[in-house]
């Protein structure tokens, strides 16, 4: 995930706000990958799913904390920055992160597929567009260049490469009466475990550019 670096940023904040998305995402490729595999324990690899929401929702509301106290601001727990792209890309993070909590925890749950489509999968499309929207509002922040020698624009542009990802895992995930052919399923499990590894690997940049 992208980290947005001001003045008032602790070192040891931004230390926690990589670690954390790296565990979250440490969770769900292993889960993802590990679902590919014959006989898989779909409740244990669900739980670790839900588990691995748990930190990335601490990791993304550190990182709009960071967001919402800019230098030169009076310090505010919440507050509302419309203005302020490095805000807005936080707050839909942070919003589609607690949506990833509610679905994965629903997919812990037996349910049928009418439940399963309003409980896991629409929070699942809900949280992707959020995070699609969040990774669009950080490219405009570096003008939509690339510039692969710069740290900083390579991990937004890694970020957004995992925001669509997720997308299509989520696009590709949704439940029907009949359940959905299996290379459909492993395609959408393919793309959510590409996904964790970029936000695994952003957090990774973000450890390279922590403030002194």
């Amino acid at each position: 995930m992208h980290l947005h670096i001001h003045p008032l940023t602790s070192r040891r904040m931004v230390l926690c706000t990589s670690i954390l998305f790296m565990i979250g995402a440490s969770c769900f490729i292993y889960s993802s990958f590990s679902y590919l595999l014959p006989n898989p324990d779909e409740f244990l690899l669900n739980t670790i799913f839900f588990v691995g929401s748990i930190p990335f929702t601490f990791a993304a509301f550190f990182q709009l904390l960071n967001a919402t106290n800019q230098e030169g601001q009076e310090w505010k727990l919440f507050a509302f920055r419309p203005k302020n792209r490095g805000y807005i890309a936080g707050l839909t993070q942070w919003l589609g992160t607690l949506l990833f909590n509610i679905n994965t925890y629903d997919a812990t749950r037996t349910l049928d597929w009418e439940e399963e489509d309003l409980l896991v999968w629409t929070p699942n499309m809900l949280g992707s567009i959020l995070f699609l929207i969040s990774a669009f509002y950080l490219l405009k922040e570096i003008s939509f260049r690339i510039n692969w020698q710069d740290r900083e624009n390579l991990s937004v542009w890694i970020n957004m490469l995992g925001c669509i990802t997720f997308m299509i895992s989520a696009l590709t995930s949704v439940y029907l009466p009949d359940p959905l052919p299996i290379p459909v399923i492993q395609f959408a499990l393919v793309n959510t475990g590409v996904g964790a590894i970029c936000f695994f690997v952003a957090a990774l940049i973000g450890l390279t550019r922590l403030p002194k």
